[in-house]
């Protein structure tokens, strides 16, 4: 294969993925085309021109309606269908309905205590005893101050973990709503806006099928 034939096939690949990056732009304008050429210049009859104008109406409005489905799904908003059923199930009827109360409360309590030996000398205490006894309080001391530094610890721990946790479930569902944002604003409000255009072109040529027929010959 030559140099050129290399060149141009590398060329109609990029052509063609410069023309799918805006598939969407494509679409309209072809279908828009596609309408005019058929109605404009192929029949060129006033009832064509109706019919296309017609057509391109009911495009126009079918894409408008998915487009605003698809952002109403997006944020899980209810149907038009949905909200009409709910409306008719809320109507009150003839009868009134008797509504009953009940109330229960339930109560529980728990108590933890902790109880600590408090060694002394005796009834006739000795410097022995009071050695022994002061050992043995310091000891308990040492060993309480341990257990409440554990505690606190795994307190301080327990807390820095949720901390993270609920900034990761935070950052999460900012990032998911950014990507719902970002999709409405590439996806269905493009798409409505698609059928906008086509409901605005198949007005035009619904409305003025003469002038169109004479503004081409």
């Amino acid at each position: 294969m030559s140099n050129v034939a290399v060149h141009i096939l590398n060329w109609s690949r990029r052509l063609l993925a410069w023309l799918l990056s805006a598939w969407l732009v494509v679409f309209t304008g072809a279908v828009v085309a596609l309408a005019l050429i058929v109605s404009l210049y192929y029949w060129q009859t006033e009832s064509c021109v109706r019919l296309s104008g017609l057509v391109l109406q009911l495009f126009g409005i079918t894409a408008a309606a998915v487009g605003i489905r698809d952002t109403r799904r997006m944020f899980g908003k209810p149907s038009f269908l949905e909200l009409v059923r709910s409306w008719f199930v809320a109507m009150p009827g003839l009868r009134s309905r008797i509504i009953s109360a009940t109330a229960s409360s339930t109560g529980s309590a728990s108590g933890f205590a902790i109880g600590h030996a408090w060694r002394g000398a005796g009834a006739d205490p000795t410097l022995e005893s009071r050695l022994t006894a002061a050992e043995a309080n310091l000891k308990e001391l040492y060993e309480r101050a341990n257990a409440a530094e554990s505690t606190f610890d795994k307190h301080v721990r327990t807390a820095t973990q949720n901390l993270r946790e609920e900034k990761e479930l935070r950052q999460e569902a900012e990032r998911q709503l950014h990507s719902k944002i970002e999709a409405a604003s590439t996806d269905g409000l493009h798409l409505a806006a698609l059928g906008v255009f086509w409901l605005a072109c198949g007005v035009i040529m619904s409305t003025a099928p003469n002038e169109l027929l004479r503004l081409v010959g």
